[in-house]
């Protein structure tokens, strides 16, 4: 071989290996240490991209169970409030029952009374309670609770008659209100009801059944009530209500009716003694028990003038007529044409003619006294700018629901479902003497809107963040819980009043509906409480399977680790030794110069 003593090869390269080998034992020095089999980019760059990711995801996973798992807590929190306040509602309709009933004194009624006071500030406590400072039931949190399809129709009235608005806002806020945001103005409603109108699928837009003997009333079981309302019974008379007519003044169900002089004619007599005995105060029972409309609270006005005319051809077989003053109705008139009912049949119960095919009177009266009582409860309803004529196919159609129409108006209802055009003229028409078409769209479209906002829930203005993406999140809607949303209160003061029998009677229906809402509350509550139930076993495992895989990535296989670091730090010291040997085959030269 060439001896050299310039460049030692044999320990240059066993330098090399020796920096080699103490690069390997310093790497498995450090997977030792800390346990992961990559600890920088440089160990495995697209490893060490994937094993980042897969960490964010991880520690996004942990904040979303800790996001639900919070979630949980507040909803359980909103629950128990709900809960409280249902149970204060079983103790309401078991009092207002106990009122009603005639062995108890208007004294007794006041003790209940007092109770029932106490039981309401209670109510309002409850949609105070709080989570981590925010209130959770005042409706700050969703909007009002579309309960069943009758419920939403009592929130639509309810809305109109505490709002100091005018006509055209007031209309929009109860739209927007009784739907539960679904609807947002009258413009959307409508825009969104012909949208739905095209096929002409009436069952399934607006719950409308024209082959059945319901009558469509929104107290029906075509809006999911619980008894049938047909022709005969809608209007529940007990008897014949017929017998001697009624003179000067008295009062049916808080309001004070002044009587006409029938003039010795029998069926003027006829008329106005059914109206006394059994009409009136029946129609006004059906129009509370569909819109919680009454003379028993406060309305502006609590006395009507009963008329009787005979005009065969105005085309209207009664009206009300009323005055106001400021938006505020002062005066009411009840007027019956006899031109269309002179001949009635007085041994039909019902206001049946002998002859002809003419709404029965009874059901003439509920249409006509809903107007009435309208006007005594919703400012703005008369006048120029009110409700009447700006939007009447809305005073017609709520009318027409209290006592339905599918069996009267059937063949226009199927016409108007048909023809899209004709339902949008109905319904954009204004002024006076609206025709059949208004009667018709009108009833359609509150039909539409009760049946579509009974399918949806509050205004969703809560969000759980449960998932690492933006989009990933549960919207949540807690209602107005409050005594007013539930109708127990108007504007401070309770409507839901057991002093009297016929107020007790009355207020049933108000605690059915407050029931109703609050039920619907809680079980939407409940169904939130189960998906984040699942939310956070999900968000767990997705949590657990994430983990694995970065640590298949990221974590050091120990025994393998210790495997390598033994042979490297063995490689380590023979080369360390070879590098001693190498370095003294240069001082063999020297032997050259012995």
């Amino acid at each position: 071989m060439t001896m050299t003593v310039k460049n030692n090869m044999s320990a240059i390269n066993t330098l090399n290996q020796l920096d080699r080998n103490h690069s390997d034992l310093t790497k498995q020095l450090q997977k030792l240490s800390s346990g992961m089999n990559i600890n920088s980019a440089k160990d495995d760059a697209s490893a060490y991209a994937i094993s980042e990711r897969m960490r964010t995801q991880i520690r996004g996973l942990s904040q979303d169970i800790s996001n639900a798992q919070n979630a949980r807590a507040l909803m359980n929190t909103a629950e128990g409030a709900v809960q409280s306040t249902v149970d204060i509602l079983k103790t309401f309709k078991e009092r207002a029952l106990n009122a009603a009933n005639d062995t108890n004194t208007d004294a007794d009624r006041a003790i209940i009374q007092r109770e029932l006071d106490q039981l309401i500030e209670q109510i309002d406590d409850n949609a105070h309670v709080t989570y981590n400072g925010k209130i959770l039931l005042d409706g700050s949190m969703g909007s009002n609770m579309p309960a069943d399809e009758p419920g939403i129709l009592v929130d639509f009235m309810s809305y109109l008659n505490n709002a100091d608005l005018s006509a055209q806002d007031a209309l929009d806020g109860a739209i927007n209100y009784a739907s539960g945001g679904l609807f947002k103005d009258e413009e959307d409603l409508k825009a969104n009801f012909l949208a739905a109108m095209a096929d002409g699928d009436l069952l399934g837009a607006c719950g409308i059944d024209l082959n059945n003997e319901d009558t469509g009333a929104i107290s029906g079981a075509d809006a999911k009530g619980e008894k049938v309302k047909t022709a005969e019974s809608i209007v529940p008379e007990s008897g014949l209500p017929f017998g001697s007519a009624p003179s000067n003044t008295n009062v049916i169900n808080g309001l004070t009716v002044t009587w006409p002089d029938t003039e010795n004619d029998t069926m003027k007599a006829a008329i106005t003694s059914a109206l006394n005995n059994q009409w009136l105060e029946n129609c006004m029972n059906l129009i509370d028990e569909s819109y919680q409309l009454n003379f028993l609270g406060e309305p502006s006005v609590k006395a009507i003038a009963v008329e009787l005319e005979n005009d065969p051809g105005s085309g209207t077989l009664a009206y009300v007529t009323s005055t106001s003053s400021g938006g505020v109705t002062t005066g009411l008139t009840l007027t019956v044409n006899m031109g269309y009912y002179n001949n009635l049949d007085l041994t039909d119960p019902n206001g049946k003619l002998t002859s002809g095919n003419q709404l029965y009177l009874d059901r003439c009266i509920a249409h006509e006294m809903t107007h009435a009582l309208m006007a005594a409860n919703i400012k703005n309803f008369g006048g120029d700018d009110g409700l009447v004529k700006k939007h009447p196919y809305i005073t017609e159609g709520a009318a027409e629901l209290v006592h339905g129409i599918d069996d009267y108006r059937k063949g226009k209802i199927k016409a108007l479902a048909e023809n899209n055009t004709n339902l949008k003229n109905a319904l954009d028409f204004t002024g006076d003497n609206p025709s059949e078409d208004v009667y018709a769209a009108g009833y359609m479209i509150l039909r539409y809107m009760a049946h579509q906002a009974a399918k949806a829930d509050p205004q969703k203005r809560m969000t759980f963040q449960v998932g690492t993406k933006a989009n990933q999140a549960i919207k949540v809607g807690l209602a107005d819980m409050r005594s007013d949303a539930l109708g127990l209160k108007k504007n401070g003061k309770v409507t839901c009043q057991v002093t009297t029998q016929k107020k007790a009677t009355s207020s049933l229906h108000i605690i059915d509906h407050a029931i109703t809402k609050a039920l619907k509350q809680q079980t939407s509550i409940g169904a939130v409480q189960n998906r984040l139930e699942f939310t956070v076993a999900n968000l767990t495992t997705a949590h657990e399977n994430v983990t694995a895989s970065e640590s298949t990535l990221r974590d050091a296989n120990m025994a393998k680790s210790f495997t390598d670091y033994t042979k490297a730090n063995v490689l380590l010291q023979t080369t360390q030794s070879m590098l001693a040997q190498a370095n003294q085959n240069s001082s063999s030269v020297l032997s050259l110069l012995q």
